[in-house]
């Protein structure tokens, strides 16, 4: 029984993984090798999604387009086990072989998020390009109007496990954002920050530490 039950699990989620590249084969038509796609994937606004080559998703990846938003993910792109992109309106660009690691949330909302290629996300990382405002203490801050500056992530950069990014600020290339983080404010190239909120450490070697600083 349980081999059956394996053996049809298997069958729907090829089923499945053609049914998702028929999809995305009639938008991308540079695309010339097709994803790979795991069970428990889902997509929404495939037309709003762009697809390189060899891009996978890996079991329960979710990628969110809407009427309004577009993701793009670009040559041997990595999307991690239930990891979540989610367009919210705007323009998430993923670039190539960037990976995106397990349990990962990353939105675009009007900003958006630009992430260069070779950029690796380890587990858990937030990236939110969005604030509520809180100013009157009459409403609930739901309520409140929000604002959306946007994140832009350089090549190479390292954000480590449940690392979160807020909204405005820019990770330089090559920097490095340690386990638990708070980035609140701008990365420069090739440093390290860590923290809540994230300070810099270092600078990766060959740097000097000034350099870049705000």
């Amino acid at each position: 029984m349980n081999s059956l039950f394996h053996s049809l699990r298997y069958l729907l989620s090829r089923v499945l993984a053609r049914r998702h590249w028929w999809c995305f084969s009639k938008i991308s038509a540079s695309v010339t090798i097709p994803p790979h796609v795991e069970d428990l994937c889902q997509f929404e606004f495939a037309h709003n999604i762009r697809l390189g080559n060899r891009v996978r998703f890996l079991r329960g990846a979710v990628v969110l387009a809407d009427p309004q938003g577009r993701i793009i993910l670009e040559d041997d792109a990595l999307v991690c086990r239930f990891a979540v992109i989610q367009s919210f309106g705007g323009t998430v660009r993923i670039g190539a072989r960037t990976a995106v690691g397990d349990f990962c949330n990353l939105y675009g909302f009007e900003g958006g998020l630009d992430i260069g290629c070779d950029v690796l996300f380890a587990s858990g990382c937030r990236v939110v390009p969005s604030s509520h405002g809180f100013d009157d203490p009459s409403l609930p801050v739901a309520a409140q109007p929000s604002s959306s500056k946007g994140i832009r992530i350089g090549d190479g950069a390292w954000i480590a496990t449940n690392a979160v990014l807020l909204d405005g600020v820019k990770i330089g290339r090559g920097a490095v954002v340690g386990a638990g983080a708070v980035v609140t404010r701008d990365v420069p190239d090739y440093a390290i920050v860590a923290g809540v909120p994230a300070k810099i450490l270092r600078f990766r070697s060959g740097h000097n530490l000034n350099e870049g600083c705000r």
